[in-house]
């Protein structure tokens, strides 16, 4: 691939950050959201997936400032000691043109969320996750990293109601929920929790796929009429972008010959 080739992101950097048409969620990306077919619906729990250093929490963060962009609130729910500290966080922050300081806490506000888990109680977890959204009005919630929150509760299937019991309440209240975790492909197939989310998009680390690329796919999206095919993206100072697809660029010009 040509390393001069321009991602499909086009326009300028405050475009990016506005909610898609027709109710639609935006990403922050403008290639992603092109595969979705326009965003994420409300009402809507979408995993995303993938090993670590795919690109998953650097998603997470350009949707949710995408959307504190487009007056929305977001909820970022994280474990302390389980992920990267809020200054870390900040610091890291900064390197990407979608950050806004202004936000950082205000519409989009972090809540550590280990003291419930160290509780094990994943009853207590499901009552502190719906009352934190309440309390912030928050249409776009994100958990980084479910699957942490999960392995640190005791009992599987107490976890696994809760997990439903969080997909109605986001459901009900029309809302978008983004979770995040370190789950592979087989992950998706043999975990229950995945038959009843509304999408899944999974992301592959570079040193796992053959090229040495970093690459994304929608494998599910429930309310959009989604592409479900894999491609190649690259994280810049825009947070995550899709590239072209040169294989469907050169059968258009031999078509047109």
């Amino acid at each position: 691939m040509n390393s001069n080739m321009q991602p499909k992101e086009t326009g300028q950097v405050v475009e990016l950050l506005q909610a898609a048409p027709n109710g639609l969620l935006s990403t922050g990306s403008a290639g992603l959201d092109e595969m979705l077919g326009g965003g994420i619906a409300p009402s809507s729990t979408v995993y995303v997936c993938g090993a670590t250093g795919s690109g998953k929490t650097i998603l997470a963060e350009q949707m949710a400032y995408a959307s504190a962009a487009a007056g929305i609130n977001v909820l970022y729910l994280y474990v302390a000691g389980f992920s990267e500290s809020i200054t870390n966080r900040v610091r890291n922050l900064q390197n990407f043109e979608f950050f806004d300081p202004g936000a950082f806490n205000v519409s989009v506000a972090y809540h550590d969320i280990f003291p419930v888990i160290r509780a094990a109680q994943s009853t207590d977890l499901l009552y502190s996750i719906t009352s934190v959204i309440q309390q912030h009005q928050a249409g776009l919630l994100v958990i980084d990293s479910i699957r942490t929150v999960l392995e640190r509760l005791e009992e599987f299937e107490k976890g696994q109601r809760s997990l439903r019991q969080l997909t109605e309440f986001v459901s009900e209240q029309n809302l978008v929920a983004m979770l995040v975790g370190e789950y592979q492909q087989d992950d998706i197939v043999r975990r229950p929790q995945f038959a009843f989310a509304d999408g899944v998009i999974l992301l592959t680390a570079p040193y796992e796929a053959p090229d040495g690329k970093r690459h994304i796919r929608v494998l599910k999206m429930r309310g959009v009429n989604h592409n479900s095919e894999g491609q190649l993206i690259r994280i810049s100072r825009l947070g995550l972008e899709v590239l072209p697809d040169i294989n469907s660029k050169a059968d258009t010009m031999v078509s047109a010959v």
